[in-house]
């Protein structure tokens, strides 16, 4: 049986459109005949994608951890777009370091956007959404939500209080007829991966395996073409978890 998937006229704000699986999730989106408003910090590498992918593709610059930004970014959108039915968002990044040893005024920031950031993003596009029809708020959010590991216990605290929160908002709006699907990728190949801004603290001996032999991360594209598939799920019907990993991925 083929597959295939119709986005034609489905109105898509996502978040950390920049690069990765934003990036996938767009182009995605777009070859499906759906437009995306595209919400990034680097407006160059927006402009770019804007003239690779065409119209359907709206660049506009943002920082979503400055909520005062995201609140009229969002509103830019919907009016760009002609309204919107979906959000998509994306934006965050990883860190490494010991509890005892990392710097609390970074954890904050990285509260910030990995779960202040989402639900803010959520909470400005759902305003935009009609009242019927398929509608759709995707947060993406990580394995480490699922498994602990040393060093990382601040990351995995965003993205499991990401995962709670998710499933509260899927019951807040259930009766309204809008999905909300939680996304937990593993180890993809995006520029965040190998960041310096990652590292806060002392990082402790990974003496466990990541990958199975001769395996490693994978391209964020086939992300993308899943998030269109969800969305693109019929009326009534919508995923709410989804854990998705390299196949020789072993941790998290």
């Amino acid at each position: 049986m083929a597959l295939s998937v119709d986005l034609s006229g489905r109105r898509v704000l996502v978040t950390g459109a920049s690069s990765g699986i934003g990036e996938a999730a767009c182009r995605s989106i777009v070859s499906c005949g759906g437009s995306v408003a595209m919400l990034a910090r680097r407006k160059e590498r927006l402009d770019e994608l804007h003239g690779e992918l065409g119209e359907r593709a709206i660049g506009i610059r943002c920082d979503v951890t400055d909520l005062d930004m995201l609140e009229d970014a969002v509103d830019t959108a919907a009016r760009s777009l002609g309204g919107m039915d979906a959000v998509l968002a994306v934006a965050g990044r990883g860190m490494v370091g010991t509890i005892l040893t990392g710097d609390p005024k970074r954890w904050r920031e990285l509260m910030h956007l990995n779960l202040l950031a989402p639900l803010a993003t959520a909470r400005a596009a759902v305003r935009h959404f009609p009242s019927k029809g398929r509608r759709d708020v995707v947060l993406i959010g990580s394995t480490g939500a699922v498994t602990s590991m040393p060093g990382v216990g601040v990351y995995a605290a965003t993205k499991r209080g990401l995962r709670a929160a998710s499933d509260a908002l899927r019951l807040e709006l259930a009766p309204s007829g809008i999905n909300v699907s939680h996304v937990m990728p593993g180890i993809f190949d995006t520029e965040g991966l190998m960041a310096e801004s990652v590292v806060n603290g002392d990082v402790p001996a990974m003496d466990f395996p990541m990958f199975v032999p001769d395996t490693g991360p994978a391209p964020p594209a086939p992300l993308g073409d899943i998030i269109a598939f969800m969305l693109g799920l019929p009326e009534g019907i919508g995923i709410n978890e989804l854990v998705i990993r390299p196949t020789g991925q072993l941790n998290p």
